[in-house]
């Protein structure tokens, strides 16, 4: 008896040990690899529609660790020279998508506009790509800001070599400026001087008009012209208000009116009053505001650090300004770095992390089950590069960081950390999602091995509904795609949706429930959240905006 016990024990745990036929299947369907990356290591290539909103919504046009700008530029070019011979309103409505609604790159999509200039020409919509995007309606053309129009023509000037704009970018221009408000006009004056001279808005179809001194006397006019005829006009703006402040003090200091002491104090008086007025109108945007903290802390006053983080804590407010999570953190940094002792530090930084919390949907909801975030801590996550304004420096590494910490955080989820090899990475949920991200930011583990995590995972046996990938996609030895059907043979065939921070052109994973995004920040935590685990949904958005 004993004997045959034994043997059942032994044929259950042998039979324990197959997969379930649909699990086989899965495995076996895993698509056979199709090129090469970079570094000529096995890969899939994408869609040429997809690897063109790759580039559009994480390139900054500047060196990265695989790739040159000079290449960047040139692939750029030559990808968007092919799919427009072919569908160009597809591409005028990636540009206008990704500039206004995906990721807001600056530089990469006012060089894309700049190519599509041949395309646009003689096309019912030429004229309504080159024209202002309407935040309400979320369509229209590819100027988001002011100061886009002056960009796509410098590029478009180097591109031909100074030849004309085209008519349906000069028309675009032109109708731009006409439907921009007293702000954007006077903000951006010496844009729209330069932009007006070359489109020729007609300052009648304008609705913004001012007041302005002519001769001692106030006379009524369109902006447009007030700007033209070289009257000042000044924009309602923390930097022409503070900037005043700062004129009328020093006049009263060479009056004799004021000692230097007493000038600063002063000064820092008047500015606080500019900033409390400014908030209270609603005249400091969400992305001013953040940059700013450091000046406002330096001579605080209580009631302005209240508005300040009133502001700041509006999840709602934040999603809609389109500020992203590295822009919040580098503003949390400089409030511990440099105001640690204030008086209000804590209450800012709170309010920080609840306008980054708030702003994030509830994924543990949203995610029902069990996920896993894979986290690449190689030595190519590490290389710097340029944030979306290009004024600060961050890196693939802090990124992926504060995203993997976001997901980890919000869904209970687990963290692997890989690189040559892989570990766990145990986090306290009880963590802020700052704190928890910093824990995570490391390049320390060597070599892209995506297999070492699937390895792991797959060992423990742990089972999960979805893994997300943060990495630059980037990898340089190992199996990834084996690796990949042994865990789906062994564990489970969970949906993987990896988060490409480089855009060098190819990914690692394919099949029915892999999905790829492209760069980060709220676009992505909001389709993560309502996906219908469709993985052309990225496309079919495109396809639906309207220019």
């Amino acid at each position: 008896m004993a004997k045959m016990m034994k043997r059942n024990e032994q044929l259950k745990n042998a039979l324990g040990s197959i997969a379930p036929k649909e699990r086989i299947e899965s495995a076996n369907n895993v698509p056979e690899y199709d090129t090469v990356n970079i570094q000529g290591h096995e890969a899939y290539a994408l869609p040429d529609e997809l690897k063109l909103l790759s580039m559009l919504n994480t390139l900054k046009l500047e060196s990265q660790f695989y790739r040159n700008e000079e290449s960047t530029m040139r692939e750029v070019r030559e990808l968007i020279e092919r799919l427009a011979l072919k569908d160009p309103y597809f591409v005028a409505q990636a540009i206008c998508w990704s500039r206004n609604v995906g990721e807001k790159m600056r530089s990469v999509n006012h060089l894309a506009a700049a190519i599509m200039a041949p395309f646009a020409s003689g096309q019912e919509w030429g004229k309504r790509f080159y024209g202002l995007f309407d935040k309400k309606s979320k369509s229209g053309g590819c100027v988001f800001r002011t100061d886009d129009m002056r960009e796509i023509k410098d590029i478009h000037n180097t591109l031909t070599q100074g030849t004309p704009l085209s008519s349906a970018m000069k028309k675009g221009f032109a109708s731009a400026i006409e439907k921009m408000d007293n702000y954007q006009l006077a903000k951006y004056r010496d844009v729209i001087i330069d932009i007006s001279n070359i489109a020729h808005p007609d300052p009648n179809k304008s609705s913004a008009e001012i007041d302005i001194e002519v001769d001692g006397e106030m006379v009524h006019m369109k902006t447009i012209d007030a700007i033209m005829r070289g009257y000042t006009v000044s924009a309602d703006t923390w930097e022409v208000a503070n900037s005043e402040a700062g004129q009328i003090v020093a006049e009263a200091v060479k009056e004799g009116k004021l000692d230097k002491e007493e000038a600063k104090t002063v000064l820092a008086e008047a500015k606080n009053d500019n900033w409390e007025g400014l908030l209270e109108d609603g005249r400091l945007g969400m992305l001013a505001a953040i940059r700013n903290i450091r000046n406002i802390l330096k001579n605080p006053r209580e009631s302005v650090v209240n508005k300040l983080c009133e502001l700041v804590s509006d999840g709602k407010k934040v999603r809609n300004s389109g500020v992203m999570p590295y822009q919040i953190d580098i503003a949390y940094e400089t409030v511990v770095n440099e105001f640690g002792r204030s008086e209000f530090a804590e209450k800012v930084k709170s309010a920080l992390m609840k306008g980054y919390e708030a702003s994030v949907p509830n994924l543990a909801e949203a995610l029902p089950g069990k996920t896993l975030v894979i986290l690449d801590c190689s030595g190519s996550m590490g290389t710097r590069v340029r944030n979306g304004q290009g004024y600060l420096t961050t890196s693939c590494m802090a990124k992926a960081s504060l995203v993997a910490a976001t997901i980890a955080k919000a869904a209970n989820a687990d963290v692997i950390r890989f690189g040559s090899y892989a570990e766990w990475d145990n986090i306290n949920t009880n963590d802020d999602v700052f704190s928890i991200s910093r824990s995570f930011c490391k390049c320390n583990m060597g070599g892209t091995y995506f297999g070492s995590a699937f390895d792991l995972a797959r060992k423990d046996h742990k089972a999960y509904n979805r893994i997300i990938v943060l990495s630059d996609n980037e990898c340089n030895y190992g199996l990834t795609k084996e690796c990949y059907k042994n865990y789906i043979h062994d564990v489970c065939d969970p949906y993987i949706y990896t988060i490409d921070l480089a855009g060098y052109g190819t990914t690692q994973f394919k099949g029915d429930k892999v999905v790829n995004y492209f760069g980060y920040g709220y676009a992505l935590f909001d389709d993560i959240a309502t996906r219908e685990f469709n993985p052309s949904r990225v496309i079919d958005k495109v396809r639906s905006y309207v220019i």
